[in-house]
């Protein structure tokens, strides 16, 4: 399964965790708890088989009845496209093959909590009538993030589920084979004693850091786990207690009527084996019988009489005869478990699913064929990276193994999808970047000062609205408003600006951190560009950040040139007007909210329009009403620039 799928909806898939057999885990996260799952499913090629299917949903919730601190719990059974999946606990940590291989060698007290644990979980199973069948290291998880350390057995359902099904697998087999007693190598059924057998192997396996039989053949196992003693554990290690060591003895006896008759006998016997006064306790020997699997050969049924026979010519006679048979047994039956496991691996042969991945659909079934496989169904979906045609992938995935002729689906690209992008601007960034996120923008920030939007609010994006783009390969920049650091306002004395020109009047408005308001007006008394007054007067005080008004000379009212003209304008006075006028600026907002700054020029018998009648800074809308003194037959004008543009324009007449 890919990453990110949903299982039965719920259960989002991160990684694999593990791929078996029978059976592949995966690591999950279940969506409505937040909490780390592990997702088990049977190996692709045994979902069509029915039977199986019912078995181990059977068999799983009936698993899902076992709670136990010490047994893997099984939290749901799930029908996802009528496919079945074991939600199970996901415990953090590594098998106890893996813990014995790290931590080796491990105290003895440590072994004994270890085997208590395991052993309190089986007998937990068999008081519900479920007998394990598979029980070794692997099968066995430890949390090491716990002091002291828990383990927890799991597969009880996969090997309950599969364990009438003729399924031989070379590989599992030999990892099994070890743990394996021997009247189940014999072909008899698994029971609560070949359970105690598989205990006492991981037991010596705790002690010596190996399995008591190997060999190169699952075969040469079987045998030696039929034959032969199992290895003095005290020549290995001659510090282990020989109370410990007939633990192992005890669960390990051919004899299925020598070992302990319940799991909980043994974790009994555990309980006291580092005790002091079972420190003399002598080793346990069993019982040897013949007729434990060895072929026995019967006494005459008629005696003979001794005068007429060769007495010792008969028993030695006898003894060859008997050691020819138990010779000729051992070799019937290995050639019997070698013409099983031959059957087993013959009716399963194997194939490896190829990399299918970015082939056309002609090279995937190219490549198939050669794999001994065969094309299944073929969906098709939108894929960022995979161009149109193309294998996005192949169910089951690459690397796992099937039987051959099995069907393999594939997953073929339509091609990017394309993504028109929303106007983000006005909306708060939080409300947006999980969406953006999961189709696959990177996304960048950038921040500005701006008190007039709340904090995170967009102020700018870099792909426009209306824009189709391929959401995994683009980098959306944003920009988010943010508070202006608070300044404390400095009260200031306004110094006395008369004699000052506008260029030095800004310094020191910049200087003090003000606003600059500028008027213009004639003057026949002030220079041309100098200061007329200024608001507020000198020696009064202002707060950083206000306003300073100042109103500049334009020079002498050019219609004031002598004496006749004064006497003429006296003398029309009363044909000139005022004339007002009401406008509203309107403010530019380019995302930042940062300030307009716009020049007002009037024109009328008082003012030039080619001279600023007024400059200021506004952040809304303003409105602001115009005085024009207009005679009789002359028309007043009025423009507003912004950024060295018109924005506003218009004229009243006298």
């Amino acid at each position: 399964m890919d990453k990110g799928y949903l299982v039965g909806g719920r259960y989002e898939i991160i990684r694999t965790l593990g791929e078996g057999g029978m059976a592949n885990v995966y690591l999950a996260n279940d969506t409505k708890t937040n909490q780390k799952v592990a997702v088990k499913a049977l190996r692709y090629d045994l979902q069509d088989d029915e039977s199986v299917k019912r078995r181990f949903e059977r068999e799983a919730k009936a698993t899902g009845t076992l709670s136990h601190p010490n047994i893997v719990n099984i939290l749901d059974v799930v029908n996802d496209h009528g496919n079945q999946y074991i939600i199970i606990e996901y415990v953090s940590g590594p098998n106890l093959k893996k813990y014995i291989r790290n931590n080796f060698p491990i105290p003895y007290h440590e072994v004994v909590a270890i085997m208590q644990q395991i052993c309190s979980a089986v007998s937990e199973a068999h008081a519900h009538g479920i007998i394990h069948r598979d029980l070794k290291p692997e099968n066995i998880l430890v949390d090491d993030s716990k002091d002291p350390i828990q383990v927890k057995v799991s597969d009880f359902g996969i090997a309950l589920a599969l364990s009438d099904r003729s399924i031989t697998r070379t590989n599992s087999l030999l990892g099994s084979v070890h743990y394996m007693s021997p009247e189940q190598i014999r072909g008899g059924s698994a029971t609560e004693l070949s359970d105690i057998y598989a205990l006492g192997i991981i037991l010596f396996e705790l002690l010596a850091k190996t399995v008591p039989f190997k060999g190169d053949t699952a075969v040469s196992v079987a045998l030696k786990h039929s034959k032969e003693d199992v290895p003095d554990l005290q020549k290995i290690d001659s510090n282990i207690p020989t109370a410990l060591e007939n633990v192992v003895l005890k669960a390990t006896a051919k004899d299925p009527k020598q070992r302990y008759q319940s799991v909980s006998q043994m974790y009994d016997d555990l309980n006291t084996c580092l005790l002091p006064e079972r420190a003399g306790e002598a080793k346990f020997v069993p019982i040897v019988h013949d007729d434990l699997g060895a072929t026995k050969v019967m006494p005459p049924i008629f005696s003979i009489d001794p005068d007429k026979k060769d007495t010792n010519h008969e028993e030695s006679k006898g003894k060859d005869n008997k050691r020819r048979n138990i010779i000729i047994a051992s070799v019937i039956a290995a050639l019997l478990i070698i013409f099983m496991i031959f059957l087993g691996v013959k009716g399963n042969r194997e194939t490896t699913v190829p990399d299918l991945s970015n082939l056309t659909l002609k090279q995937a079934k190219v490549m198939l064929k050669g794999s001994n496989l065969q094309v299944g169904n073929i969906s098709k979906e939108n894929d960022d990276d995979v161009e149109a045609g193309h294998v996005i992938r192949s169910i089951p995935t690459k690397g796992l193994k099937l039987k051959n002729s099995a069907r393999v689906n594939l997953v073929v690209s339509l091609g990017a999808t394309y993504y028109t992008m929303p106007n983000l601007v006005g909306k708060n960034y939080s409300d947006v970047s999980d969406n953006l996120k999961k189709r696959g923008f990177t996304v960048k920030l950038k921040y500005s000062s701006n008190n007039n939007y709340t904090a995170g609010t967009i102020l700018k994006q870099s792909v426009q609205k209306g824009e189709k783009v391929v959401a995994k390969k683009q980098t959306l920049t944003l920009t988010l408003a943010k508070a202006s650091s608070a300044k404390k306002k400095k009260v200031i004395h306004v110094r006395d600006l008369t004699g000052y020109n506008l260029k030095s009047i800004q310094d020191y408005a910049n200087e003090i951190d003000v606003e600059l308001d500028v008027n213009y007006a004639y003057s026949s008394s002030v220079a041309e560009g100098l200061l007329i007054s200024q608001s507020p007067e000198a020696n009064s005080v202002i707060s950083s950040g206000g306003t300073l008004s100042v109103t500049i000379s334009k020079g002498t009212d050019p219609s004031d040139n002598d004496g006749s003209d004064k006497d003429k304008d006296n003398n029309n006075s009363g044909n000139t007007k005022t004339l007002s006028r009401s406008i509203t600026i309107p403010y530019k907002d380019d995302g930042t909210g940062s300030p307009n700054k716009v020049t007002v020029y009037l024109g009328d018998s008082s003012h030039s329009i080619s001279t600023p009648y007024r400059t200021m800074s506004i952040t809304q809308d303003t409105p602001l009403i115009l005085s024009f003194n207009v005679k009789d037959g002359q028309t007043g004008n009025y423009t507003v620039e912004r950024d060295n543009s018109t924005i506003l324009s218009g004229s009243v007449s006298g």
